[in-house]
């Protein structure tokens, strides 16, 4: 399991690859949470190469949305396989963030709405 981020247009971008399981998840929340206390408030969650997702990691997703969402920030997912986005189907997610078909879209539709405000 890895996590890689990359920045664009002031936009986090989080890939991470494999099993997000507890461990992981504890991983993954101290770098949102660090990403958003040095002031990012726009992320995409890259999910095509996540194989599965623990109720932790899923947690860890959910309070990053909610976070930034309190925040007025924006996020958005792309890339979800059929297991996790049965997970994020049963677990609501969708009422929370927008999923788009790729990367692309999904910083061009952050992108948009920013240029709005």
């Amino acid at each position: 399991m890895s996590i890689h981020t990359e920045i664009r247009d002031q936009i986090l971008i989080v890939r991470p690859s494999g099993n997000v399981s507890k461990p992981v998840a504890a991983e993954l929340e101290e770098l949102l949470s660090s990403a958003m206390d040095d002031g990012v408030t726009c992320m995409v969650f890259e999910l095509s190469l996540l194989t599965q997702i623990s109720s932790e990691g899923l947690r860890t997703i959910l309070n990053t949305v909610k976070d930034l969402r309190d925040a007025h920030g924006l996020v958005a997912v792309v890339g979800l396989g059929d297991q996790v986005r049965g997970v994020f189907e049963v677990g609501g997610f969708f009422a929370l963030l927008d999923e788009f078909d790729s990367l692309e879209e999904a910083l061009d539709a952050i992108r948009e709405e920013i240029d709005n405000r």
